[in-house]
């Protein structure tokens, strides 16, 4: 029933597909780690975005928002702060240049909640792992998507995002720690 209620989930009116726990979990990550740049791989209906934009604000957080998606919205008033990008998580380069990305304020926070596939959710990781510092965050969202959808959609899925995290923290494991 939490999972169906996520699915139907709004803020101010705009789907954001956040559940109760999620939303706790982020007010305390973004009171703690005050990012600066909060980049968000997956807008949607850009929800999560003006949610982001508003809890930083209300936290006196001098932030500026990067959503990027395959389909930006299109049906969302401005939003001081927040920036949509057409673009696709296989592909951050050519959404994000290098000289964007070294002159966005820190700390950085990446959400990557883009399509839930594995290849989505590594090419994601590998992009960032370049560009993050020590004490940033990567949040990987869904990760439970295997937990949530019967075997029919999981199969689309292709396992969903925790597949990724494998490979990745094999090769740069090293550099990153699970913050419980």
């Amino acid at each position: 029933s939490i999972q169906q209620g996520t699915m139907k989930y709004t803020y101010k009116g705009i789907l954001t597909h956040k559940d109760p726990f999620d939303l706790a979990l982020y007010q305390m990550l973004l009171w703690e780690q005050k990012p600066r740049t909060l980049i968000e791989v997956g807008s949607k209906w850009g929800g999560s975005a003006l949610w982001f934009a508003d809890a930083l604000r209300s936290f006196g957080v001098d932030y500026t928002i990067h959503s990027i998606d395959v389909q930006p919205p299109v049906d969302i008033e401005d939003i001081p702060g927040v920036t949509f990008y057409r673009g696709d998580g296989r592909n951050l380069a050519d959404t994000l240049s290098p000289a964007l990305l070294a002159a966005m304020p820190r700390p950085l926070m990446v959400v990557e909640d883009a399509d839930h596939h594995p290849a989505t959710t590594l090419a994601v990781l590998r992009f960032f792992d370049q560009w993050l510092r020590p004490g940033e965050y990567i949040v990987v969202e869904d990760g439970i998507v295997d937990d949530l959808f019967g075997a029919d959609r999981m199969a689309d899925l292709e396992g969903g995002p925790r597949p990724a995290t494998g490979p990745f923290l094999r090769e740069r494991g090293i550099d990153y720690a699970t913050d419980t």
